[in-house]
């Protein structure tokens, strides 16, 4: 794609300040050299920027004095002029100025940003087309393809002229983003694909992660059944044991074993009404105690009157003597009042007890039926308690049924609350399948295409590097492009098994391999036409690693400077096409006034306090 930078104006807040333009010449390496600090790095951020960037990289302190930035550019066949208000506390400024022609004398807000960007879009031939090959309603994406991400190829930025592990300033327009899309399209930029096989990949990646979801739930349903259906049948042995169905019966299929299982939960409704039942038993227990005492107490009169008679009888035998000496011995006693009146005592006791001991003793009728009688009441109490804890153990059996019946009808609510199972869309299944189906049928790209294409680029890589004196430690080294890491890496001269170099060593070694992966992209994409990329390169100091002024810097860094005039001069003798180069750089203009470098145009020097904002604006 053809693109020449023709000015960059900037119009200053201070309304007696002239505008300030800086032009640039079609096929040349425009440089504009200086001291640091004087704005040189600021040209890409305000370029950007009035690119229609969505971040504010511009210096405060230029912001500061300027009130609009504009750039004029040539585009394929159209010269247009874009022009932006500066930022206003650190937000992108939506007010834009568009022409086809020559900037304003005083601009003024005339388009949406939004209509720019689509007129942009279409110049780099990005439409709905290639946004969307297979139309905006089945080519859905998370990528969002415009001109700015195309920027990537055309800006090596001080950030990263001399990083061994990037090539690629992604962070600089905003790093998410800008990885995701140059994932997308570096295939695009060096003919692997065209956009409508990347697209198709991409959409396949998509179908896939949603068949992976879709396969997943039906995995996770299957689960489901199958955790549902061991769950049926634990409880289905669970109602044989309890005897709530028959333990040979068999059932066909888990649909007769949920019915048997609701049989089960809804037809079993006996209560154990056992109140009545514990309350009798208690009773029962409370009159035996009573009948128990009743015969402890006529035993214990029975044992009393067998001692009383007892102890009578002891009683009569103890008195049988008084009766020998009153008879056999009365003579020989002592003949006393008060031993007549004891030995008459005793012998009236001993008459009196033998007149006792000759009657019958019996004992009480009353006593005898009532301890008869209440030991049949014993009995009968001892028999109903003994029935009544028979029935007791039946309801309690019973019970346990009502609680196993209540263990089942919990399980099986849960397992049918988990079991909820997600319905696959079947539609949307079909739907997906067809598509996978004919995306899949997209030629998509060969391994000899990509093969062909990665192997021509390290061709223009290796040209470009081949071209290089100041690096002798890697002469005859082979320059590879990785694409998987975005990296250049150095194979060692050798018909053996092959390793790249972990290190390169200087910062250096990795400027000059920065300019060769960028040169040789785009003398790659001019060879294969590829028209998404400007024929346009903005380079950063390259005499960034010799800022402590080595002997050897000059040679290097007029090596880069060569490198460059030979590129430009390859392009536009050898290959016919235009191409254009603005660099920005610390080093004087005697390095190519003096050595003949023929391309190179000096667009401004930022010395003796000279700067992108004039002095008499600046200090103001």
């Amino acid at each position: 794609m053809k693109f020449i930078l023709h000015e960059i104006k900037l119009w200053f807040k201070d309304e007696n300040a002239e505008p300030k333009s800086y032009f640039f010449l079609a096929n040349k390496i425009n440089v504009v050299t200086g001291d640091s600090t004087t704005g040189k790095t600021s040209f890409w951020n305000i370029i950007d920027y009035c690119l229609l960037s969505g971040k504010v990289t511009i210096a405060n302190t230029i912001i500061e004095k300027v009130l609009w930035f504009g750039i004029r550019f040539t585009i394929n066949d159209k010269e247009i002029s874009i022009v932006r208000k500066t930022p206003i506390n650190g937000a992108v400024s939506s007010e834009v100025y568009f022409n086809i022609g020559a900037l304003p004398d005083k601009p003024e807000s005339n388009i949406t940003v939004s209509e720019i960007k689509s007129k942009l879009d279409e110049e780099y031939g990005i439409t709905d087309a290639l946004r969307f090959p297979y139309g905006k309603e089945s080519d859905k994406s998370t990528f969002n393809l415009s001109y700015r991400h195309f920027l990537l190829f055309n800006s090596l930025t001080q950030t990263i002229i001399d990083a061994p592990e990037t090539y690629f300033d992604t962070t600089f327009y905003g790093k998410d983003e800008y990885d995701e899309a140059l994932g997308h399209i570096f295939d695009l930029v060096i003919g692997v694909n065209d956009l409508k096989n990347i697209k198709a990949k991409e959409k396949l990646k998509e179908i896939e992660a949603e068949l992976k979801k879709i396969q997943n739930q039906e995995t996770k349903n299957q689960r489901k059944t199958k955790n549902f259906e061991l769950g049926i049948l634990r409880l289905i042995e669970k109602c044989k044991k309890y005897n709530f169905i028959d333990y040979s019966e068999y059932f066909e299929n888990v649909n007769e074993e949920i019915s048997i299982i609701q049989d089960v939960i809804a037809n079993i409704r006996k209560v154990a009404k056992n109140a009545q039942l514990f309350n009798e038993i208690d009773n029962l227990y409370k009159r035996k105690n009573e009948v128990q005492a009743q015969i402890n107490a006529i035993n214990q009169y029975q044992k009393e009157f067998d001692l009383y008679k007892k102890n009578l009888d002891k009683s009569a035998d103890s008195l049988q003597p008084i009766e020998f000496l009153n008879q056999k011995l009365s003579d020989q006693l002592i003949d006393s009042y008060e031993t007549k009146m004891f030995m008459e005592s005793l012998e009236s006791s001993l008459k009196n007890i033998k007149e006792n001991l000759s009657q019958k003793i019996t004992k009480p009728l009353k006593v005898s039926g009532d301890i008869k009688e209440l030991r049949g009441q014993l009995q009968d109490i001892d028999k109903r308690i003994s029935q009544l804890n028979e029935i007791k153990k039946n309801y309690l059996a019973e019970g346990e049924k009502f609680i196993a019946l209540g263990e089942i009808k919990h399980e099986f609510e849960q397992i049918q609350k988990e079991k909820l199972i997600t319905p696959i869309d079947t539609i949307k299944l079909n739907k997906l399948n067809e598509e996978k189906s004919r995306l899949a049928s997209v030629p998509a790209e060969t391994e000899q295409i990509k093969y062909t294409m990665k192997t021509l680029l390290n061709e223009s890589i290796q040209r470009n590097y081949s071209q290089l004196k100041s690096l002798t430690a890697y002469d005859d080294y082979r320059t590879v492009f990785d694409d998987s890491k975005m990296i250049l890496k150095l194979y060692p001269p050798s018909d053996q098994l092959q390793f790249p170099l972990e290190n390169v060593g200087s910062a250096s070694n990795y400027m000059f391999m920065h300019l060769c992966v960028y040169l040789g992209l785009h003398e790659h994409v001019i060879k294969i036409q590829e028209n998404h990329i400007p024929k346009f390169l903005f380079i950063d100091q390259p005499s960034t690693p010799y800022y402590e002024g080595k002997n050897d810097d000059k040679i290097k860094l007029l090596d880069a400077f060569t490198l460059l005039n030979s590129f430009v001069d390859y392009i536009l003798i050898q290959k016919k096409q235009h191409f254009q180069i603005f660099m920005v750089e610390h080093a004087s203009k005697e390095y190519w006034e003096e050595n003949d470098l023929s391309y190179f145009h000096t667009v401004d020097e930022f010395i003796d306090g000279k700067g992108l904002i004039p002095s008499e604006v600046y200090n103001k």
